[in-house]
């Protein structure tokens, strides 16, 4: 007897790549999905998968913005995949693919390192939209002068419109993407894949682990949510009584910073 909740039952049944805790489970360690996926989408049969991550993390210094990644490949001739599924295409997609790349570029040489020892990277955005407003179902961007030759500096972005109306190769690669039964799945790797995380118990309880620990992440969340308004609270009493500002910072465990900051709002 599964120990698993209805309601999670049902989220689970409900499903499909583009949700984000369901398409970490499905692609973690799975180097055959993502070598299947990456075969079809970039046209390379010969294409080997040797490693595959999910939602990896990448900090250039302590400055820098943060990428997170959601699935990163690695094939056998030393090559970086980044594949990002999109619910909401966003305007900014062109200029974070840029930014992506520069980080897996960062992530390929140890000091010292010669540049020839960059091998080619591609970003790829699976959108359930139109991301560059081009009507086009797939997309693939290297860097070229204005007479066409390209610079052959490894860098690749693509896009591929996964609700694109017309018939086009990838068009039921990309229903099966949107599929949330498996039954509904033509490619065997992923209906298998499928199958084995919502009807194998293994599986089931795979995704209710991540279910509950994101339950209890959120809940984690609203009582800090709550405690920090309790401190509020706290700050605003103390101000009313005149107390001096470096006292209640002291005494909340908090900045002075912080506390100004509720004294403003108090205005």
């Amino acid at each position: 007897m599964l120990n698993i909740s209805e309601k999670n039952l049902r989220i689970i049944e409900n499903y499909n790549l583009f949700d984000d805790l369901y398409m970490n489970c499905f692609f973690q360690h799975f180097t055959e999905g993502a070598q299947f996926v990456l075969r079809m989408i970039l046209d390379i049969p010969d294409l080997v998968v040797e490693e595959v991550n999910v939602q990896k993390v990448t900090i250039l210094n302590v400055v820098s913005k943060t990428t997170r990644m959601d699935v990163v490949a690695r094939d056998s001739e030393g090559n970086k995949y980044d594949i990002e599924f999109q619910v909401v295409p966003k305007e900014n997609l062109r200029k974070r693919g840029r930014y992506y790349l520069s980080n897996m570029d960062l992530d390929m040489l140890n000091r010292g390192q010669d540049y020839e020892k960059l091998v080619e990277a591609y970003v790829i955005f699976i959108c359930e939209g139109d991301a560059t407003g081009d009507e086009k179902p797939i997309q693939h961007f290297m860097m070229r002068d204005e007479d066409g030759v390209p610079l052959k500096d490894g860098h690749h972005i693509v896009f591929v419109d996964a609700n694109y109306d017309g018939d086009w190769k990838l068009k039921d690669l990309m229903n099966d993407f949107k599929a949330k039964d498996p039954n509904k799945i033509k490619y065997d790797v992923l209906k298998n894949r499928t199958k084995f995380l919502k009807e194998k118990e293994e599986g089931l309880m795979y995704l209710n682990a991540d279910l509950q620990r994101l339950s209890t992440e959120q809940k984690l969340a609203g009582l800090q949510e709550g405690r920090q308004e309790e401190k509020k609270d706290t700050i605003r009493r103390m101000l009313n009584k005149n107390f001096a500002i470096d006292t209640i910072a002291q005494i909340a465990e908090v900045s002075i910073d912080e506390v100004e900051k509720v004294k403003k709002e108090m205005m």
